[in-house]
């Protein structure tokens, strides 16, 4: 939900059930699945995936304009962006999960054998997979691979 005051807007992170729900339903569930395990009403979850949609959507709006990126492609049911970096003139792309919020991504062939960030960019990676469900054969590759692989795979979903 994005709140107008004025010329600045207050975005607000999805709530804790929000993600909870948005979670499940991304993981393939149901609404009424959802409900029936939640224990509340089918129409309380559209409710609630609608309200989390909203909000991951001005998530990644926002941070795309912070970050100089044009979107070309935008997912709130899958936390998934894709846009042109007009700071970088690289395509970069901006996740959503549950563990590691948002995050921004500018495509890139880098050296990461000797970037301070390799064991931080994996994890991070890895958990994205993770919550995703998208497997992945060799865990062991540079994070800019994992990457091209990773936002492969969402883009596929989230078109």
């Amino acid at each position: 939900m994005v709140i107008n005051l004025g010329k600045y807007q207050r975005i607000r992170y999805p709530t804790e059930t929000q993600v909870e729900v948005w979670f499940l339903k991304r993981n393939a569930l149901s609404g009424r699945k959802i409900a029936k395990q939640k224990d509340v009403s089918p129409a309380f979850i559209s409710k609630t995936l609608k309200e989390a949609n909203n909000r991951i959507k001005a998530l990644l709006e926002n941070t795309a304009k912070a970050n100089k990126i044009t979107l070309e492609l935008l997912s709130a049911e899958q936390g998934f962006a894709k846009g042109k970096s007009h700071m970088f003139d690289v395509t970069a792309y901006i996740t959503f999960s549950p563990e590691n919020g948002v995050q921004v991504w500018y495509e890139h062939k880098g050296d990461c054998t000797s970037c301070e960030e390799l064991s931080h960019c994996r994890k991070i990676l890895l958990q994205e997979f993770k919550e995703r469900n998208i497997k992945i054969d060799n865990p062991q590759l540079r994070p800019t691979d994992l990457g091209d692989y990773l936002f492969q795979k969402l883009e596929e979903i989230a078109k």
